[in-house]
């Protein structure tokens, strides 16, 4: 007998404990029984020669000692700046030695840099655990992180995929576009005037397939978008900082988490360096709620 599918939606209409204590406290558990290792260095994205215009997407990534990595978007607020600007400080080699989890912590109540490095060492954390593990998340099958599309589809968009819209428009989807940031609608809209691109939590409403960015992690806003969508009976986070351990977003209501593992650290960190691609240094996962079997029951 088929197990049945769990709901899209947490059962109960309790407000849900705030996430980050919650992920705080899931790493603590864990650390307990493995031990995490000390940071190794900080990677801070260069600027490639010729980068105009800026690109949309930028990530940081703290290594650990014993290989893993974990990313984390750079382009809220003032995060990238204040990290290149102390690029010229060896900030990479100054944060050698830290405890991760420490820096962990800071998801609750850090500014924005804090929490920029924070997010990149609970990847890390979860990164390391899943290779002493022995775990390989499933690959993704495609760039929305294996959700599946048709014509009869509405997909709501939390920030902003231009290399999918061709992918909506292929299956003849509807598209709707919600940004948190007033020039990059401006900017986008210049791009892709034919889609639907705005400031409006509302445009979620109707939708019944929603993908967000990992960056919702960072600006807390994960809660109200997936109670602004209210239709929707897929919800996934996906992005290059959703590398962490899924249960507390599977609780609330996230139905997919697509995230990326580094799969070559040297190259990896070359390209990093320079500026350029480094996705043949990684490789994309999507793990599905329906499917996971929760993080106690995988490192019993």
């Amino acid at each position: 007998m088929t197990a049945p599918m769990p709901s899209p939606k947490p059962a109960t209409n309790l407000p849900a404990p705030a996430l980050a204590p919650v992920l705080i406290a899931q790493l603590e558990a864990i650390a307990a029984r493995f031990p995490p290792p000390r940071v190794a260095r900080l990677h801070i994205p260069a600027d490639a020669p010729g980068d105009e215009p800026p690109k949309d997407a930028k990530f940081c990534a703290i290594e650990l000692q014993d290989g893993a990595f974990g990313l984390s978007y750079v382009l809220l607020g003032d995060t990238l700046d204040a990290l290149t600007g102390a690029r010229s400080g060896h900030s990479g080699e100054r944060l050698a030695g830290a405890d991760p989890l420490q820096l962990a912590r800071r998801l609750d109540g850090g500014t924005p840099v804090e929490r920029a490095l924070a997010l990149a060492a609970i990847n890390a954390l979860t990164d390391s655990v899943w290779r002493q593990v022995g775990y390989q998340p499933p690959p993704a099958g495609n760039s929305l992180g294996d959700v599946q599309l048709t014509g009869h589809d509405h997909l709501g968009m939390i920030g902003f995929f231009p290399p999918l819209v061709h992918q909506v428009q292929a299956v003849g989807g509807r598209l709707s576009v919600l940004e948190l940031d007033e020039a990059m609608v401006r900017r986008q809209q210049q791009r892709f005037p034919q889609v639907h691109i705005t400031l409006e939590r509302s445009a979620l409403s109707a939708c019944n397939k929603v993908v967000g960015t990992s960056t919702m992690l960072l600006n807390d806003t994960l809660d109200a978008m997936l109670a602004a969508a209210p239709q929707a009976t897929t919800f996934a986070v996906i992005g290059p900082s959703a590398g962490l351990w899924p249960d507390a977003l599977f609780a609330r209501g996230v139905t997919l988490l697509g995230g990326t593992r580094v799969s070559d650290g040297a190259a990896f960190a070359d390209a990093m360096a320079r500026g350029v691609s480094w996705s043949a240094a990684s490789r994309k996962f999507a793990i599905d709620r329906a499917n996971w079997p929760g993080w106690e029951r995988l490192l019993a």
